[in-house]
């Protein structure tokens, strides 16, 4: 059976990770066996110091991309083997946009802005001993910081974060239309991706930011939301 490796249920949320929400609804709309291993200890264990990764049948593949790679490789494409060519070149590009473009701006919402960063230490670091838990959390913060500015993104303000994020969601919601999934009635690897990162900025109450404000203007996009919730994480509260 495949074991998935993530942090864990948080609220309605199967994960605050975007990727981990990205493959364990892969999983559900495939329908194949799994079972999970929670806590942020097993990115000590990670062969990218990363978490989503999984077992199966002795091998451990690690990132989200990949690890699609392998389910499509190891099980059959049940969900894009239907695509089109175009339709793939699609799902490949928006998945990358939501990766490198709108992950980010989730990671400077919940990381960089003073309020939730106060959040997030206490979710990530409340349970570490003193004087450990004084110390830590900033030094990630900083880490965090880098990768940002590494990629790029963090290289912008405020407002201009913000923006790329508003034209990446208009992007998704005008693709999306009125059509249940991306592609019409059927989901896609795209629908995972999108409900990853989209529950993260809709469905999670835990956090504020001018993005999740700007996600949740998008009817198509919050019905969306709800909607691959309902159907495949009916389980969680």
């Amino acid at each position: 059976m495949i074991e998935l490796y993530k942090f864990g249920p948080v609220g309605s949320l199967c994960d605050p990770s975007p990727f981990c929400v990205k493959v364990e609804t892969y999983l559900r709309m495939t329908g194949l066996a799994y079972k999970t291993h929670n806590g942020a200890k097993y990115l000590r264990e990670s062969p990218k110091d990363k978490l989503p990764y999984i077992k199966d049948d002795g091998k451990v593949v690690a990132d989200s991309s990949f690890i699609f790679s392998y389910l499509k490789e190891t099980y059959g494409d049940d969900l894009d083997g239907p695509l089109t060519k175009e339709q793939r070149a699609v799902a490949h590009s928006f998945t990358k946009m939501i990766d490198e473009n709108l992950y980010w701006s989730l990671v400077h919402a919940r990381w960089i802005l003073d309020h939730n960063w106060v959040i997030i230490r206490g979710i990530f670091f409340g349970t570490l001993p003193f004087p450990l838990r004084l110390v830590i959390p900033n030094m990630v913060r900083k880490n965090v910081l880098k990768g940002m500015k590494g990629h790029g993104i963090g290289r912008h303000s405020k407002e201009e974060i913000e923006e790329i994020a508003a034209k990446d969601l208009q992007a998704l919601s005008d693709i999306l239309g009125d059509k249940t999934y991306f592609f019409g009635d059927r989901p896609s690897t795209l629908d995972a991706a999108a409900f990853g990162i989209l529950s993260q900025m809709i469905l999670s109450d835990t956090f504020t930011a001018p993005v999740f404000d700007e996600a949740r203007k998008h009817k198509n996009l919050v019905d969306f939301s709800h909607r691959i919730q309902k159907k495949y994480f009916a389980d969680l509260p």
